[in-house]
């Protein structure tokens, strides 16, 4: 496929999806309703060259009404795929568009404390923090598809592992997640 074709096929998805997402009904939210919950799979990239990148997977409940989508909390396994080294996220969600009616964007942005599990070295508590920019994917009267990208900060600090020294200061990382809430 020349890159035209793929422009012009990735333009109409793109559109299709816009126009779906903008004739979504607002249905109005009440009772059990305000009850969210989810679940999200995704992937971080690190941009802080100590190769720690990671595959996740996340849950979170909470609240929402018409200008919060979820207003919770949750928990989130990141596993490194060079190494055994595990960090477990416990965080505080505010996912809004920024408007009562639902919107194709959307803003993410969690925040707490994350659980370092390192091989061989001391357990480090430190500070999480990780804001998105999301895309709305589907949305039907129970549920809602979406994809998110963002950035994901991990307070680790320097360690030894094993004897070595590794000098660190905080794990960046760039972040994709693909998920869905009932």
């Amino acid at each position: 496929m020349t890159n035209r074709k793929f422009i012009t096929v990735l333009i109409a998805l793109l559109s299709y999806v816009a126009c779906s997402a903008s004739v979504a009904d607002s249905t109005k939210i009440s009772g059990w309703n305000h009850f969210v919950w989810g679940a999200e799979v995704g992937g971080a990239i690190d941009l802080t060259s100590n190769d720690m990148s990671s595959a996740n997977l996340s849950a979170y409940f909470g609240y929402r009404n018409s200008f919060f989508q979820v207003l919770g909390i949750g928990a989130e396994v990141d596993m490194m795929v060079s190494n055994g080294v595990r960090a477990f996220p416990v965080y505080a969600i505010v996912r809004t568009s920024f408007a009562s009616q639902p919107k194709l964007l959307f803003f993410d942005m969690r925040g707490g404390v994350v659980f370092n599990n390192i091989n061989n070295a001391q357990e480090q508590n430190r500070l999480y923090l990780s804001p998105s920019l999301g895309v709305n994917l589907a949305k039907g009267n129970s549920f809602q598809a979406y994809v998110m990208v963002g950035y994901m900060f991990n307070g680790l600090k320097s360690l030894y592992v094993d004897d070595e020294f590794h000098r660190m200061r905080g794990l960046h990382a760039g972040c994709l997640r693909l998920g869905i809430s009932f």
